[in-house]
């Protein structure tokens, strides 16, 4: 599932970032679709995740939309690029999620237990340049959620780390 979801995301990531088209401003805004259609913006502190009944801290302007797949969302901003929450369909160890990277060709692998779950992180390099992936799985109020991204920015990388371990009810 996790495969699934890295596709999906960087999927999601490289269409979106094709559908630009200028603001009032004169900016660049990205085109919603309707698994990204912005259910909320906020500029920084905690941003409500109402399908999960959870918050999170996410720095900066943030677009709160549907998840790819699965029951959650997907978050955009510049200083995240874009990540996906949702609820884990199966609940994986530290040493599962440790496997799954193995089809990566994971650098600089970062593999932390936490309290409630695991957060892994490496970075291998593709065909189209360097890849930063962020795996985190938690447990809050009885229920599983996985919280990942992958992107070409390792700032954005380490700052979905911290926000998905800020995950709270």
């Amino acid at each position: 599932m996790i495969r699934v979801s890295i596709l999906a995301l960087a999927l999601t990531m490289s269409l979106g970032a094709c559908g630009k088209k200028k603001d009032e401003a004169g900016g660049t805004a990205a085109k919603g679709t309707e698994a990204t259609t912005k259910a909320e913006a906020k500029k920084g502190g905690p941003t409500k995740l109402p399908k999960l009944g959870l918050q999170i801290d996410v720095p900066g302007s943030v677009e709160v939309g549907d998840a790819v797949m699965g029951e959650g969302h997907m978050l955009q901003g510049s200083a995240i690029g874009a990540m996906q929450i949702e609820i884990a369909d199966k609940k994986k160890t530290l040493d599962d999620a440790k496997s799954d990277a193995d089809m990566y060709s994971p650098k600089d692998l970062k593999a932390d237990a936490l309290p409630d779950g695991y957060a892994v992180t490496y970075n291998n390099t593709g065909s189209m340049g360097a890849n930063y992936f962020v795996d985190v799985q938690r447990d809050i109020g009885g229920k599983t959620y996985h919280c990942s991204t992958t992107g070409s920015d390792p700032k954005q990388a380490a700052t979905v780390l911290e926000a998905c371990k800020s995950l709270k009810q």
